[in-house]
């Protein structure tokens, strides 16, 4: 009982710590989470004002992998061009899952879907090479060879995340979940 009581004390002063902690030094040291589960806060107070600064809290849950709750931010990033930009980054990964789900539920033919290429995030990449080899899919799983890495693409109905496994030499080396 003593242990939980000093493990809730710790994770409340530790949070209670980060609220004192500027946008730039919870991103330098790697806070995406807390950036991102505390978007809201920080939309309020920079909407219309510094768009730098939510930016980087996107980004942060572009980090995550977090998609929709950057779909938040993405609508607030609409003063400056380079505010648009980000926005236009945001909705496009968003628009890719979504269009990756469809591949996979539904069989949905994604070939002429022209959307700007996003060489800097997986899910990006994974959508160029779904369009371009049109794997089939199983039990909500296809799979891709790229180089020498094995990639299974999936989707999760109850979490509604795509699931990216890439294996090398049958290992798993890389998971990553696009929520």
């Amino acid at each position: 009982m003593r242990i939980v009581f000093i493990l809730i004390l710790f994770v409340f002063l530790k949070a209670d710590n980060l609220q004192n902690k500027n946008i730039i030094y919870l991103f330098k040291h790697n806070y995406f989470s807390y950036l991102c589960i505390h978007r809201w806060q920080y939309i309020n107070k920079y909407e219309k004002k510094r768009e730098d600064l939510l930016s980087i809290v996107a980004y942060a849950c572009l980090k995550k992998h977090y998609l929709t709750y950057a779909l938040d931010l993405a609508k607030a990033l609409r003063y400056t061009k380079e505010g648009r930009a980000n926005s236009t980054y945001i909705i496009s990964l968003f628009t890719i899952k979504n269009f990756i789900m469809r591949y996979i539920e539904d069989g949905f033919d994604i070939e002429n879907i022209q959307i700007p290429n996003i060489e800097s995030d997986d899910l990006g990449k994974i959508f160029v090479l779904t369009k371009k080899y049109k794997p089939k899919t199983e039990n909500g799983t296809y799979f891709l060879n790229e180089g020498e890495y094995n990639i299974s693409v999936s989707y999760n109905l109850k979490t509604n995340e795509i699931i990216l496994n890439f294996y090398k030499n049958s290992q798993l080396i890389k998971k990553e979940k696009y929520w």
